[in-house]
């Protein structure tokens, strides 16, 4: 029966894994702990490295150094058909000239299985997916979401120890994109296993994941979870990275006195910050950071800072609206339809919700 084995915490170990494809190093030291049920999505741009170390776990690429363990087994000269892992790629890899029921079976009939055996998996794994009354048709005769459903199914069928996802969505067309998503959610909460999901997508990342590993050149840049992730990024490439649009940032200097710790940047924006532990000593270099939800707009009589309407971006339900501050552009998420371009606003920015970072490294300071 698929399911959970909750007598098993650790799922996966990653320890200091590094990949180098000649003079170019892929993996620096890479060290990832996943327990049991956990759904995690490896995030970062293309060429970050996070397909390499999706198929470093799976055994299709030999890792230079470091360590593979899955639930308290080490792999990592283990054969891929050994280490007990399921992928499933972004082209589907579907046999087209068997039946959904034969490209979902095959992995058991490999296994030696019983005809008998295999009808019940295949029927079992078909109904979780809803995807019965398609067993008799051929790959050519689905659409893309039902043969990446497929896919699924056929990962699903050997109730692996972990689940791998190398981009599975990135062929679907955007409708077909969400609702695939929704499932494999759905099959995450039912089957409680663990899974690895690749993918360059913020969007997939945040409603799929329990936590994120946002990657970078072949670095870590932050573990969390979504909400830390996107709420308290670590450094300036994950507030960058994470959010559409990204989080806006403002060089500037934190300054103390008897008022308390203000933030300037020496020209147009002065804002009170609720930090007093910083800036003891006379003044600090810092970026802040501010996402475009948190910029409001304010009556004209009330504190704030003017700005020109730049560009307004309709997206549907609300408009990204680029503002210029004496020159300092930001954008800010505003309700649809309140602002127009070469219009004078008022601006407040929440400064209980805003980042600070290091000007010299870009690492969050607060």
């Amino acid at each position: 029966m698929i399911g959970m084995n909750t007598a098993i915490k650790q799922s996966l170990s990653l320890s200091k894994i590094t990949k180098s494809y000649g003079p170019v190093s892929v993996l620096k030291g890479i060290d990832v702990e996943v327990s049991e049920g956990e759904f995690i999505v490896l995030l970062g741009p293309s060429g970050c490295g996070k397909s390499t170390l999706l198929h470093a776990i799976a055994g299709l690429h030999p890792i230079d150094s470091g360590d593979i363990v899955i639930q308290g087994k080490t792999v990592t000269d283990t054969p891929t058909r050994e280490r007990d892992v399921a992928m499933v790629f972004q082209s589907y890899a579907l046999y087209p000239n068997m039946s959904v029921a034969q490209n979902i079976g095959f992995p058991l009939r490999m296994r030696k299985l019983s005809k008998e055996e295999i009808a019940m998996k295949v029927a079992e794994v078909a109904r979780l997916l809803q995807i019965e009354p398609l067993l008799e048709r051929k790959p050519r005769e689905l659409s893309g979401g039902q043969r990446q459903r497929v896919a699924i199914g056929r990962a699903l069928v050997r109730d692996p120890k972990v689940f791998l996802f190398d981009e599975p969505l990135s062929n679907l067309d955007a409708t077909l994109r969400v609702e695939t998503r929704a499932e494999i959610k759905r099959l995450h909460e039912r089957i409680g296993k663990t899974m690895v999901y690749v993918t360059h997508d913020q969007i997939e990342a945040m409603t799929l994941a329990t936590r994120i590993v946002v990657m970078n050149k072949g670095d870590i840049q932050q573990i969390g979870t979504p909400f830390e992730i996107y709420h308290k990024p670590e450094n300036t490439f994950v507030a960058r990275f994470v959010g559409s649009p990204s989080m806006q940032f403002i060089n500037g200097r934190l300054l103390k006195d008897g008022s308390g710790v203000r933030f300037t940047d020496g020209k147009d924006w002065t804002l009170p910050m609720p930090f007093p532990e910083l800036g003891a000593d006379g003044s600090t270099e810092v970026i802040l950071g501010v996402r475009p939800e948190h910029i409001k707009l304010v009556p004209s009589d009330q504190e704030g800072h003017e700005a020109l309407v730049d560009l307004v971006e309709s997206t549907g339900p609300e408009d990204n609206v680029t503002l210029s501050v004496n020159g300092q552009k930001v954008t800010a998420r505003l309700e649809t339809g309140i602002t127009k371009s070469g219009q004078t606003v008022k601006v407040q920015i929440a400064t209980d919700k805003v980042s600070l970072f290091d000007a010299a490294s870009g690492k969050r300071i607060n």
